[in-house]
């Protein structure tokens, strides 16, 4: 944030809360095959435009669009010999990713769903 023009870090926006919001993924590779698999696909993956919309009439966004690509296809691209495994945790293990704002999260937990969000 320093250097992108925001020399006062991570403050507190008006209305009390960070306008940065996180989200944390964790994804592990082997190097030596992620390399391999890098000068196959010459690094592409697929990717997809995911709008995210300000109410149900879909006609107005709720921010910018942007191309997108999902961690998850990338095995998709492996060969079929190749050794992929996960590693899923309960909910209540404590894995919740800040992705929503303020406002979305405090939507989505009135409607007793998990409300991704940092506050």
């Amino acid at each position: 944030l320093l250097a992108t023009g925001h020399p006062e870090g991570d403050v507190d926006g008006p209305d009390g809360y960070s306008p940065f919001p996180g989200n944390t993924n964790e994804l592990i590779f082997s190097l030596k095959e992620y390399a391999a698999q890098l000068q196959i696909t010459k690094g592409q993956v697929p990717e997809f435009i995911n709008p995210k919309f300000a109410d149900a009439t879909r006609t107005t966004f709720k921010s910018p669009t942007r191309l997108e690509c999902m961690m998850q296809d990338y095995p998709k691209g492996l060969p079929p010999a190749a050794t992929v495994g996960f590693t899923r945790y309960p909910l209540e293990f404590g894995y919740f990713p800040c992705k929503n704002d303020i406002h979305t999260a405090a939507r989505l937990s009135a409607f007793c769903s998990p409300p991704p969000g940092a506050a």
